[in-house]
């Protein structure tokens, strides 16, 4: 049992660092996602990234890149809230990297989407979906102005 079990923590680590399983965000967005969360009525904090990520796609620059700098992601420098990838996009994974790479129009490594461009697009998306709540005042006015 107890080989099983360190098996297990081995693989579950060798995964982690293959593959990125994890996004961290930083403070500033996670006080924006928890005000969303109550003011739009959603679900989960997952579903507010997830819509995020659909606002900052209807912009056309690079979200990576900010007043001529290209930033990268460095989990060490966020201090807001832990993701674990399978929750942020579920079964839809797929539909959010092919709509990043064509976006881009490039071909992305799973390092360069996740968590890379996706907490990049959570970022501004976020700032953004901040901002035009905050201006609409109410749910009902936010989703009329969506569905325009």
């Amino acid at each position: 049992m107890m080989l099983k079990m360190a098996a297990l923590m081995l693989l579950r680590g060798i995964l982690g660092e293959i593959m990125n399983l994890r996004l961290k965000t930083k403070l500033e967005d996670e006080t924006k996602i928890y005000e969303l969360q109550s003011g739009l009525q959603v679900s989960s904090r997952a579903a507010v990234m997830r819509l995020a990520i659909g606002y900052s796609l209807r912009i056309n620059e690079d979200p990576r890149i900010a007043d001529g700098i290209f930033l990268k992601y460095d989990i060490s420098k966020q201090n807001g809230a832990d993701y674990n990838r399978f929750t942020l996009f579920n079964n839809d994974e797929l539909l959010y990297k092919v709509l990043m790479e064509e976006k881009l129009k490039t071909h992305l490594n799973d390092n360069e989407f996740f968590p890379e461009l996706t907490y990049a697009h959570i970022h501004r998306g976020i700032k953004e979906l901040y901002a035009d709540f905050k201006l609409c005042g109410s749910k009902e006015k936010f989703l009329r102005k969506l569905l325009k």
